[in-house]
Parts: structure tokens; C-alpha cells; sequence
């Protein structure tokens, strides 16, 4: 007999607070509203291609394995999002309150600003060519198989990543162990500036001339510096040996 959604709902109690109906063939969850204790959703392994509004006190949504290409906005005490094996092409906002975010296998591009809150980024198997700005809490970043050619800056706080199988892996001459320690991970961020000061060596340099040093020696050797600043019973060469 096929599982019928509306009426497991309707025989649910208001107050309730963690509904599971995942594996059930579904392709479709009714408004879940009415629910407005329930904290946590588990929807993964379905056919569902879209998903209701998220009750304002949700804190978990696991829905991975679906055919979603979407996701409703995120609630601002949602702490744990599970949304892998998709075919997500972006994501809403983060908000402020998230710890754990898992989005591996889809079809990602980027990523949206990561909140400051953030513990846990699984961005694997997807199409990301850069990642956001980490915040300083991040503990686990796992973003590999992916086209990254570059890193944002590795807090220190970082206890384990990995990003194998990227573009950016072939300038890294020895990675080996890399997510087990923080002195490599300090390391690979002095590579990372190195890498890119060689880089745009000659515009750092031309930026340098136009910006600092022309503008100053223009305005203390121009013609009006002499007029404003010398008169006739001064010493020139005193005025010259202090410059």
C-alpha cells in the first residue's frame, strides 16, 4: 500500500517536534505550518522536487537524495542543513545560527556567504571554481572534487580539510597529511601569498609608482613647492641637502 503523506500528517499531534518521512516514494510534502514546535525534518531518499516553507523553529532539515534544483529560504534557527545528492544549482542565505552544512554531490557553482557561526563545510562533488571567505570558527572544510583553482585564506582553527582533486592541488608540490596539521596549513597560506605577490608582481609594482611615489615626488619637486617655499635671502643649498 503506498504511503499516503496528508494522512500520516493529519494523524500527527500539533506539538510535535521531529518528523521523519524519508523513504517513502514521495513527491511532494503538503505545508507543514500548523506544526509550529516541530525542529527537526527528515525528508532524504525521495523524489520530492521542491520543499514546503521551514517552520520558524526548525533547527535540523535532512534532504539529501532527492531531485531537488531548490531550496526554500532558510529559518534563522536552523543549525543543521543536509541537502547532498541533489540538483542544486545555488543555495539561499546563509543564516547567522547554521553549524553544519552538507551540499556535497550537486550541481553548485558557488557558494553563498558563509555565516560566522559555521563549524562544518562538505562542499565535495560539485562545480565550485572558488569558495567564500572562511569564518574564523570553521573546523572541517571538505570541498574536493571540485574545478577550485584558488583558496580563500585557512584559519588556524581548522582541524581537518581536504580539497583533492582540484586544479589548485598541481602548484601544491606536497600536500601529503595537509588536513592533519596547523603548522602545514600556516605554511600553504605564506605559499598562497607568495604565489599570487610573484603573480601580480608588475602591477603591485606599477600601482606603487602611480599611487605613492609619483604623486610625491610631484608634489615636492614641482615648480610651485619652490615658489611657495624659497625667497630670495635663503640658502639654497641648505633648502636642497634637507631634501
Amino acid at each position: 500500500m503506498a504511503f499516503n503523506i496528508e494522512s500520516y500528517l493529519n494523524s500527527l499531534p500539533k506539538d510535535i517536534e521531529e518528523i521523519d518521512v524519508s523513504h517513502k516514494k514521495l513527491k511532494y510534502i503538503p505545508d507543514l505550518s500548523k506544526f509550529k514546535n516541530l525542529k527537526m525534518l527528515i525528508c532524504s531518499n525521495n523524489c520530492l522536487t521542491s520543499l514546503p516553507s521551514l517552520n520558524e523553529n526548525l533547527k535540523t532539515l535532512q534532504c539529501s537524495n532527492n531531485c531537488l534544483t531548490s531550496l526554500p529560504s532558510l529559518n534563522e534557527k536552523l543549525e543543521v542543513l543536509y541537502c547532498s545528492k541533489n540538483w542544486l544549482t545555488s543555495l539561499p542565505s546563509l543564516k547567522e545560527n547554521l553549524k553544519i552544512l552538507e551540499c556535497s554531490n550537486n550541481c553548485l557553482t558557488s557558494l553563498p556567504c558563509l555565516n560566522e557561526k559555521l563549524e562544518v563545510l562538505q562542499c565535495s562533488n560539485n562545480c565550485l571554481t572558488s569558495l567564500p571567505s572562511l569564518n574564523e570558527k570553521l573546523e572541517g572544510l571538505y570541498c574536493y572534487n571540485n574545478n577550485l583553482t584558488s583558496l580563500p585564506y585557512l584559519n588556524e582553527n581548522l582541524i581537518s580539510f581536504n580539497f583533492d582533486n582540484n586544479p589548485i592541488c598541481e602548484i601544491i608540490n606536497s600536500r601529503k597529511n595537509m588536513n592533519e596539521t596547523k603548522e602545514k596549513i600556516k605554511i600553504f597560506n605564506k605559499f598562497r601569498y607568495l604565489y599570487y605577490s610573484l603573480k601580480f608582481k608588475k602591477q603591485f609594482r606599477d600601482l606603487l609608482w602611480k599611487k605613492v611615489r609619483e604623486p610625491m615626488i610631484m608634489r615636492r619637486y614641482h615648480p610651485s613647492y619652490l615658489i611657495e617655499n624659497l625667497d630670495m635671502d635663503i640658502d639654497l643649498e641648505m633648502v636642497v641637502n634637507s631634501w
